[in-house]
């Protein structure tokens, strides 16, 4: 039986103790069985599995193909436990593929942090001579009102710098973006460019544009490395409307591959035009300013 080793997110990223949870699991593999086990879309496999234990309650396990070769496993449960929450490994029915997890950390609603702090009782002011009590007040206070003006004037030092530095990423961020999309048309407007070409070109903006927006290697890395490589850039963090724009850019990658190396590799009537019509929509879901909680993205 084969082991896999998969990327795995655990959605909301901090889960507490009798709260709802998922634990999404991206892996890749070749194997026919399970390409059949989801040929119909996403399969629920959790009949057929056995994951059970006194510390959590599997709600549903369900199975889904992301892209060429490439699959998501998704548990969701409720963790009855707090601190570090182990799952076996997997069996996936059908198939000779044993999936394994990584640990996940489970929040107690009671925080402990202080319960056995102490509190010193407040020591006696020292004795002074009679009316120097206000000349030391005095100083103090004016010592204060500088130590308050200094910290002001090195803070808003810092916020000016941390403001252009800011303004100067967004400006190339936006020139990054637009000379992408600008570049995708350019392939989409070609009708003598081959498919071969168009493959090999979408392949270069691509990994040119993620190089520049996430300061990673893209350009180095092979196609099926371009998962791998995203998520170590964003640490998971990402909304989930993200990162599933960067799953469907890095199944463009696969597709294209195909295009690139399969003998007589070529697209489906329409399908390059789709192809750039979706990495493009992609990318402005990536290039989107997501608001702080609580408030509506627009």
């Amino acid at each position: 039986m084969q082991t896999i080793t998969a990327q795995q997110i655990l959605v909301p990223k901090k889960v507490y103790i009798g709260d709802a949870a998922e634990l999404r699991c991206t892996f890749n593999n070749p194997d026919a069985n399970l390409k059949e086990l989801v040929k119909n879309g996403t399969t629920e496999i959790s009949e057929s599995v056995e994951l059970f234990s006194n510390d959590f309650d599997i709600k549903s396990i369900t199975i889904s193909q992301t892209g060429v070769d490439f699959y998501q496993l998704t548990i969701n449960f409720i963790p009855w436990k707090t601190g570090e929450l182990q799952f076996e490994p997997l069996a996936i029915p059908e198939t000779e593929l044993l999936l394994e997890f990584q640990p996940i950390q489970i929040v107690s609603l009671i925080s402990t942090e202080g319960a056995n702090a102490t509190t010193l009782r407040d020591s006696a002011a020292p004795l002074l001579i009679p009316g120097t009590a206000y000349k030391l007040y005095g100083s103090l206070s004016g010592f204060i009102i500088f130590l308050i003006i200094l910290i002001r004037i090195i803070v808003k030092r810092k916020s000016i710098i941390f403001y252009l530095n800011n303004k100067k990423l967004l400006r190339k961020y936006k020139k990054n973006k637009k000379q992408a999309l600008r570049q995708l048309r350019q392939i989409a407007e070609n009708h003598k460019l081959s498919d071969l070409a168009a493959a090999e070109n979408i392949q270069r903006i691509l990994r040119n544009y993620l190089e520049v927006r996430y300061d990673y290697p893209f350009t180095k890395a092979a196609a099926s490395e371009i998962a791998k490589g995203w998520l170590e850039v964003t640490g998971g963090i990402l909304s989930d409307e993200k990162t599933d724009a960067l799953n469907d850019i890095s199944a463009a990658f696969i597709r294209t591959d195909y295009i690139r190396y399969s003998k007589n590799g070529t697209f489906n009537p329409e399908e390059k035009n789709e192809l750039i019509e979706q990495i493009s929509n992609r990318i402005e879901i990536l290039e989107k300013e997501e608001k702080p909680e609580g408030e509506n993205n627009a």
